[in-house]
């Protein structure tokens, strides 16, 4: 009985150490550059935000990377730029800017993407902003507010390891209803 408990126990942690997550969370430098997306940008009186739906995608997507500070540093760099040039601009809202205005929000927007090996496109009104990977998938995209699910993916590894521990503790309790009415057993007869 030993023997089977202690090949349960080793069979488990085993298949546990195979248990896979794929997400890398969000580091300090990560959180930097998120904190610097949910500020406002002062233009003409009026406080403009990131809309929501970007942070949340480019939350999605840093859980899936490992952003160095160099990099953090660059970007929030950029922003900065970015926020000066609104600011500067003089309007109250961004859909108050000219074409050529738009035109060099994007190119802050690909710069800060570039960063990342990513790279930005607009529609042709430059309204519709796309963050695409060098593969080809779409990282932000307002069109249709697409947040990609991040996180520890499921495998049969996992079953099989939670399955084996339910046998253990079965085997275990059976173990010791039995061994319990041995003993009773025994102490009858004595």
């Amino acid at each position: 009985m030993k023997r089977i408990i202690a090949f349960l126990i080793v069979l488990t942690v085993f298949c546990f150490s195979f248990t896979t997550a794929f997400a890398a969370g969000i580091n300090a430098n990560e959180a930097s550059v998120l904190s610097n997306m949910r500020a406002p940008v002062s233009m003409n009186g009026n406080n403009v935000y990131i809309p929501a739906s970007y942070i949340n995608q480019a939350e999605a997507n840093f859980n899936t990377i490992d952003m160095t500070s160099a990099q953090a540093s660059k970007i929030n760099s950029i922003i900065g730029q970015a926020r000066a040039f609104l600011k500067g601009t003089g309007k109250s809202k961004i859909s108050e800017l000219s074409s050529s205005e738009r035109q060099k929000l994007m190119n802050y927007a690909s710069a800060a993407a570039s960063v990342l090996k990513l790279s930005a496109a607009a529609g042709s009104n430059t309204k519709n902003v796309k963050i695409i990977s060098k593969n080809g998938g779409v990282v932000v995209d307002d069109s249709n507010n697409v947040i990609k699910t991040t996180g520890q993916q499921q495998s049969p590894v996992t079953y099989i390891a939670v399955s084996g521990l339910a046998v253990l503790f079965i085997l275990s309790a059976a173990g010791l209803i039995i061994s319990g009415k041995k003993a009773s057993a025994y102490e009858k007869k004595s």
